[in-house]
Parts: structure tokens; sequence; C-alpha cells
């Protein structure tokens, strides 16, 4: 069980620059925060790097859209 009180994890995600995806505690958290799925975080890791910003960007800008079927 984590010590760290959870707004404090929310606090630290918040200032964070830079995606840590070696961590399995971290790499759930970023899932969470960002609403998409471990495969999908990996993929935009390995698409734009580790920098949050870009990560966002990424996901945002249809970095994935290419993957997605149209309903």
């Amino acid at each position: 069980m984590s010590t760290v009180p959870q707004e404090t994890r929310r606090t630290d995600l918040a200032s964070a620059k830079d995606v840590d995806i070696t961590d399995s505690a971290s790499r759930k958290r970023w899932c969470e925060t960002l609403g998409v799925t471990d495969d999908a975080l990996v993929a935009a890791v390995a698409a734009v790097g580790t920098s949050v910003d870009r990560i966002k960007d990424y996901l945002g800008a249809g970095g994935m859209a290419g993957s997605q079927q149209d309903a």
C-alpha cells in the first residue's frame, strides 16, 4: 500500500514533465489521468517520447486515430 496521499500523487502527475513507463504504478496512474489504455500510452511514448505535453498532443491530435475504426 502506498503511503503517499492520493492528492499528492495527483499533484506530482500535474507537475510532471515526463512519463515514466518503466514504473508500473506510475504508468497505471498516467493511464488513468490521460484516460487511455496501457497499450495506447506505450505506443504514444514510442511515437513521441516521454514528454507529457507531446504525449497529450499525440493522443489528442489524432495520433491514435489511424488505429481507430469508424463506428
